[in-house]
């Protein structure tokens, strides 16, 4: 398994379009996309115009191999010119800790 963390940073005054455009049409799509198993989407407290995506994916590969789908290319329209930025990281998942919550 890997999971993707990205930090995506939001056109001051655009925030609350961006999630609203994540809700409806980004993240069904991103779902849509094979080899995704699951997705944490949140946005900052302290700075509320930094948001993330946490994606669990089922390898490097098919992260790579998503890019090139139709649903994935629509996921990345929902941005549109809301963005100014980001970063992203990648990490391969070990076992999870018996009686540890999500």
């Amino acid at each position: 398994m890997l999971l993707e963390i990205a930090e995506i940073e939001v056109r001051p005054g655009a925030e609350d379009q961006f999630a609203t455009a994540m809700h409806e049409n980004g993240l069904p799509n991103l779902a849509a996309c094979e080899g995704v198993v699951s997705i944490r989407f949140g946005r900052g407290v302290e700075n509320p115009s930094r948001f993330t995506f946490n994606v669990v994916w089922t390898s490097m590969e098919a992260h790579e191999a998503a890019r090139n789908l139709e649903a994935f290319g629509k996921f990345r329209m929902a941005f549109g010119d809301l963005t100014t930025g980001g970063a992203m990281s990648h990490y391969t998942m070990g076992d999870s800790i018996p009686g540890a919550s999500a």
